[in-house]
C-alpha cells in the first residue's frame, strides 16, 4: 500500500480512554492526517473493520471487553490487516507485552510514559513521523514464516576467546520478528559472533534480547561496556546508545549523538566491526525507514566482507534495503527465509580462507 503526498492518511483510535483519544487526535490531525473513527475496545474495533479498513490504527493494549493484544491476533487470524501502531504506557511487564504486539502483528509502537506537557511536541513529531511510514507499509509482511533450522556443514570447538568473524544485523521498523526469525533458525555452534542493532527504545532492548534468548540455541543478551564477542554470542545494542567494536574484540557502549536521527546505529556498529575484523565481517541488513546501515555496508564492503540485504518483497519498509542497494554495496539482496542460509554459505567461505 502506497500513499500519494496528495491522499489523506485515514488514522482510527482505538482506545477506552477518552482523554487519550481527544489528545491523540489532537496531536497527529493535520493536512496529512485525518481522524476518522475511534473505538473503545477490541471487539468495537473489530466490528467496524467488517465495514472499512483505515490506513492505519492507533491501538491502546489495556482495554476492556477486548484488549489490544487480543484483538491484533483477531485482526491477524480475520484477514483483516492493517499497520497497527501500539500507542500505550508501559511498566517493565508492559515491555514484554509490547513485544508480544510487535510479534503477533503489530508493525511500530510509541511509549506513553507520561503525560507531560513539556513532551507532547515531542510526542506528536514521533506519532506523525511513525503514521506516515505505517501508512506505506505491507502488514502481510510482519507475519513472518518459521525458517527451518540450519546445521553448518563446518563445525569447530567452541572457543572461550574472542570471535575472529563478525555478523552484524541491523533492523528497525517491521525487524524484531525478521531478527527473531534469522536468529532461531542459526546452530549455537555457529564460528562467529552476532551482534544486533534494532532501533528501539533503552528500556524494550533488554526485554527483547531475553526473548531472543528464550526463542534461539543461540546465547543472547543485552550488549554491556566490556563485553568480549564470542562465538555463537549474540549481542543486542542498548537502546539510547551506539555499540562499537574495539580492536580487542570488545564492546564499547558510548552515548554521542544520533546517527542519522538514531540511537543505536546501525552505521556506527558496522563501521567499527569493518574496521576491526576486515574481510571477516558480513553486513546484514533488514527492513526499516531511512538511511542508516547504508554507509556500514559501504565500510564493510569496502574492507573486503560480503553483504546482505533484505529485499523489497519481504521487507514490510524497504528503506535502510533499499540505501544499501542504491550505493551499489549489496552482494545479495534475499527474502527473509533465505538470509539464515546465506550467512552459513558466507561463514563457511570464511572458515575456509
Amino acid at each position: 500500500m502506497t500513499k500519494s503526498i496528495e491522499d489523506e492518511i485515514d488514522v482510527w483510535i482505538v482506545n477506552d480512554s477518552k482523554y487519550m483519544t481527544q489528545l491523540l487526535s489532537d496531536l497527529v490531525s493535520n493536512s496529512e492526517i485525518q481522524v476518522t473513527n475511534t473505538a473503545r475496545n477490541g471487539a468495537e474495533a473489530l466490528r467496524k473493520l467488517d465495514l472499512k479498513k483505515p490506513d492505519v490504527i492507533l491501538l491502546d493494549l489495556e482495554m476492556p471487553t477486548m484488549d489490544g493484544l487480543t484483538f491484533i491476533e483477531e485482526v491477524v487470524k480475520q484477514d483483516k490487516l492493517v499497520p497497527i501502531i501500539v500507542v500505550s504506557s508501559f511498566t517493565q511487564e508492559g515491555a514484554k507485552i509490547v513485544l508480544d504486539a510487535l510479534e503477533n502483528g503489530a508493525l511500530d509502537f510509541v511509549p506513553v510514559s507520561q503525560t507531560n506537557p513539556d513532551k507532547l511536541n515531542e510526542l506528536k513529531e514521533i506519532l506523525i513521523s511513525k503514521i506516515k511510514v505505517a501508512a506505506n507499509s505491507d502488514p502481510r509482511q510482519l507475519i513472518v514464516k518459521r525458517i527451518e533450522k540450519l546445521k553448518p556443514k563446518i563445525k569447530i570447538p567452541s572457543a572461550p576467546q574472542a570471535a575472529s568473524r563478525l555478523i552484524v544485523i541491523g533492523s528497525s521498523t517491521g525487524g524484531p520478528n525478521v531478527v527473531q526469525s534469522i536468529l532461531s533458525s542459526l546452530p549455537s555452534d555457529i564460528p562467529a559472533g552476532i551482534l544486533v542493532v534494532q532501533h528501539m527504545p533503552k528500556e524494550f532492548t533488554g526485554p527483547f534480547a531475553l526473548r531472543l534468548d528464550e526463542n534461539c540455541d543461540l546465547n543472547v543478551k543485552e550488549a554491556e561496556n566490556g563485553d568480549v564477542i564470542k562465538d555463537g554470542m549474540v549481542l543486542v545494542a542498548q537502546g539510547g546508545s551506539h555499540m562499537i567494536v574495539e580492536s580487542n574484540m570488545r564492546i564499547k557502549i558510548v552515548q554521542g549523538p544520533k546517527r542519522f536521527g538514531v540511537r543505536p546505529a546501525v552505521n556506527m556498529t558496522m563501521v567499527s566491526a569493518s574496521e576491526v575484523c576486515g574481510s571477516n565481517t558480513i553486513g546484514v541488513l533488514l527492513t526499516g525507514m531511512g538511511h542508516d546501515g547504508a554507509f556500514g555496508m559501504k565500510s564493510v564492503k569496502k574492507r573486503g566482507g560480503r553483504t546482505i540485504a533484505q529485499d523489497s518483497a519481504s521487507s514490510v519498509i524497504y528503506g535502510m534495503p533499499k540505501a544499501a542497494v542504491d550505493l551499489h554495496v549489496v552482494d545479495k539482496s534475499l527474502p527473509t527465509e533465505k538470509i539464515p542460509k546465506a550467512i552459513l554459505e558466507e561463514i563457511e567461505k570464511l572458515v575456509r580462507k
